[in-house]
């Protein structure tokens, strides 16, 4: 029980100590790392998705899928920014692609990136530290954000 406490303990510093550099490096070059996140609020599967052909994978419909390592972004926003999300159907063919608008963020929404193809066919992006879609705060309100 001991010895399975040390490694779980190891695991953690390396964890953090991951996370600090790789935060360190983020300001150093402007950039940050995000984990990816999608959110499919249509009655179809996609196959796989992506931004800026990094990150993303499968989502079954009406399901959020768990997180992708990593997709890499400006630090701070500015006006016009966008992504390109690319994306195919449920049997992984007929591949499409996006340019999404990036709306503002502020540095304490630097959680992770989430990507919601919604049923009317758009996609919303945002840089969020929130996950669960039914927080008041959450960005996506009111019918958008039924899955």
């Amino acid at each position: 029980m001991y010895r399975l406490l040390k490694i779980l303990a190891c695991i953690v510093i390396l964890a953090l100590s991951s996370a600090l550099l790789i935060h360190r490096n983020a300001e150093a070059d402007g950039t940050m790392g995000l984990d990816v996140v999608g959110y499919n609020h249509t009655d179809h599967d996609i196959g796989d998705f992506s931004v800026n052909s990094e990150a993303g994978s499968y989502v079954g419909k009406h399901e959020q899928h768990g997180f992708s390592c990593c997709v890499s972004l400006p630090a701070k926003y500015s006006p016009g920014m966008t992504v390109t999300v690319t994306w195919t159907d449920e049997y992984n063919k007929n591949p499409q692609i996006r340019a999404v608008p990036v709306p503002p963020f502020k540095p304490k929404d630097t959680g992770v990136f989430a990507v919601h193809f919604l049923r009317n066919g758009d996609i919303k992006v945002f840089i969020t530290d929130l996950v669960i879609i039914s927080n008041p705060d959450y960005q996506l309100k009111g019918d958008e954000a039924r899955m």
